[in-house]
């Protein structure tokens, strides 16, 4: 069974078009090219990319909610309903909190990512966030939605979604990987096959 890159319109078309002239140039010798930046880079840093992606994090977080308590004076079925009221509603505060507490994608937004032979770089609310390569233990992605996935050891994982991210995908397995086996990346068979 055949699996087609969806959806089917012209800027993924010439985005997955890029990523397989990309795969193809790197699995023959060829060398990702170089593109200029203004941005202060190491000695031997270079700039690959400069994209504007979809960003996010996937972690939890502690959060802090209200118990109320209510003392009620009257009839027992007004006292009885009332601190039914008030157990529903200390229920409900409890349950948003260990909803937004859950791990999960969070930080959603649009980021300027520049890759480099290095790390990849998100400028993500006004400040620059370096990813090293050297920290990933594990990199993945979902080539046919656009997504991709990077595992830090000791940091949370990062998402970036959108058009590019085939091609991206590409890039960033050659440089996680080496060129040589981007070929055996199971992410990277619809790439391959292409």
């Amino acid at each position: 069974m055949t699996i087609e890159p969806l959806p089917a319109n012209p800027e993924w078309t010439a985005s997955w078009s890029a990523a397989v002239h990309l795969y193809r140039h790197l699995v023959t010798g060829g060398v990702p090219g170089e593109v200029s930046t203004s941005l202060l880079l190491a000695p031997g840093e270079a700039t690959y990319s400069d994209l504007t992606l979809g960003y996010a994090r996937f972690y939890g977080m502690d959060v802090t909610y209200q118990q109320s308590g209510a003392y009620f004076r009257g009839g027992l079925l007004f006292v009885a309903a009332g601190l039914a009221a008030n157990a529903v509603s200390n229920n409900i505060a409890k349950q948003r909190a260990e909803n937004q507490a859950a791990p999960q994608w969070r930080e959603h937004c649009a980021a300027r990512v520049v890759v480099t032979n290095y790390c990849v770089m998100c400028f993500v609310h006004g400040r620059w966030l370096r990813f090293a390569y050297s920290n990933v233990v594990d990199f993945n992605a979902d080539m046919l939605n656009g997504v991709c996935y990077l595992i830090f050891d000791g940091a949370e994982p990062l998402q970036l979604a959108g058009l590019q991210v085939p091609w991206l995908v590409v890039l960033l397995s050659s440089f996680l990987y080496g060129p040589k086996r981007l070929s055996a990346l199971p992410f990277l068979e619809t790439i391959a096959r292409a």
